[in-house]
């Protein structure tokens, strides 16, 4: 990989990073997807938060696009493809989101992807 792909994955990677610290602060104070749904304000953190796991998806789409599916691959323990399908539901199915299943990504899986993510950076 050359050194300016390189770099523009590692910002890409960091964008990522960037994301999950955004949900992780916002939702910290919700404990359940009632919690969010219960007021206006809470909807609008949810919004906020699926808008970033958007964000994400399409910041992976890209990655995967640029370096032709050879990097990602090489961390099969984060389901890539999936994190894109996501994407792909909240782009073109907004109001068909499954809220619990937004709820369960981001408590259960965004650490992984977070850990996955800090790795890449680090062996790139």
């Amino acid at each position: 990989m050359d050194s300016t792909l390189k770099e523009e994955i590692i910002d890409k990677l960091k964008q990522i990073l960037d994301s999950i610290n955004v949900i992780r602060e916002r939702s910290v104070e919700f404990h359940s997807v009632s919690d969010f749904l219960r007021t206006s304000w809470g909807v609008t953190v949810m919004d906020s938060c699926v808008m970033r796991l958007q964000v994400i998806g399409e910041t992976i789409k890209s990655i995967e696009d640029k370096t032709h599916g050879t990097l990602l691959g090489r961390y099969p323990q984060i389901p890539w493809l999936k994190v894109i399908g996501l994407r792909n539901i909240i782009s073109h199915e907004y109001a068909n989101i499954d809220y619990d299943i937004i709820w369960n990504v981001i408590n259960k899986h965004l650490t992984p992807l977070k850990e996955v993510v800090e790795q890449l950076i680090e062996d790139l």
